[in-house]
Formats: C-alpha cells, sequence, structure tokens
C-alpha cells in the first residue's frame, strides 16, 4: 500500500504544479520525456510507453482541474482528494469511508468524479 500512496501523494501536489520538480525527475515518462541513459547499467529498463503515460497524466490533469474548478474550496477539494487517496475509496466497506457523501456534496463533488480521479492517481502511481 506505501508503494502505491507516496508516489500517489506525489502525483497529487504535481497535480497543483507542488511538487518541487520530483516528479519529473523520478518518472520522466509521465511528461513525456525518456529517462536518463546509464551505459554502465547491463539490466534492459521495463518499457514505459512514454506517449501513452503523457496521455494518461494530461488527461487526469484536465479531470483534476475540471473537479477543482466546480469544488467551492481549493483546499478542502485539495484534502478530499488526499484523504479519498490515502483511503483508496474503492476499496471501502459502507461502513467505514475516509470521505462521508455530504462533504463530497458541500464541496459540488460526486463520489463517482473523485473515484475516476484516484483510480487515474492510483494507476500513474504503480507505474512510478
Amino acid at each position: 500500500m506505501i508503494f502505491v500512496s507516496i508516489p500517489a501523494l506525489l502525483i497529487l501536489k504535481c497535480l497543483d504544479d507542488d511538487d518541487k520538480g520530483i516528479c519529473r525527475s523520478f518518472f520522466p515518462p509521465m511528461f513525456g520525456e525518456d529517462g536518463p541513459k546509464n551505459p554502465s547499467d547491463d539490466e534492459t529498463e521495463p518499457f514505459v510507453d512514454k506517449v501513452a503515460t503523457h496521455n494518461k497524466f494530461l488527461d487526469l490533469k484536465r479531470e483534476y482541474q475540471s473537479c477543482k474548478g466546480k469544488s467551492k474550496n481549493e483546499y478542502d477539494f485539495f484534502n478530499l482528494v488526499e484523504r479519498s487517496i490515502l483511503g483508496m475509496e474503492d476499496d471501502e466497506t459502507l461502513e467505514k469511508k475516509a470521505v462521508s457523501d455530504k462533504e463530497f456534496e458541500d464541496n459540488g463533488l460526486s463520489r463517482t468524479e473523485m473515484q475516476k480521479i484516484v483510480q487515474k492517481v492510483r494507476v500513474l502511481s504503480m507505474q512510478m
């Protein structure tokens, strides 16, 4: 779980351009770039489709910005996304949700919209 959560939180910070360039350093394909080549490495790196990965990131950023624009408060929106990522919303039971439906409604969002964002962040974080 921690190997997905920490990169996911970094990606979340990146969506607000607040990750201090960490995502670009550790996962250049997310920005459509090749990673640094080290000729002394004998291991073959696993292939990452930088175009597809970059498109996933752009799609996530568009959806994130759209939902952020609909929310009533940017700070509360970030907090909801962060709690949803840490709670991994679709893995929770009905009795134990990290974020209540009322909190989503109070911010002009739906649980479905948040699940889409969290799922896209999770996919990218697993690639990172």
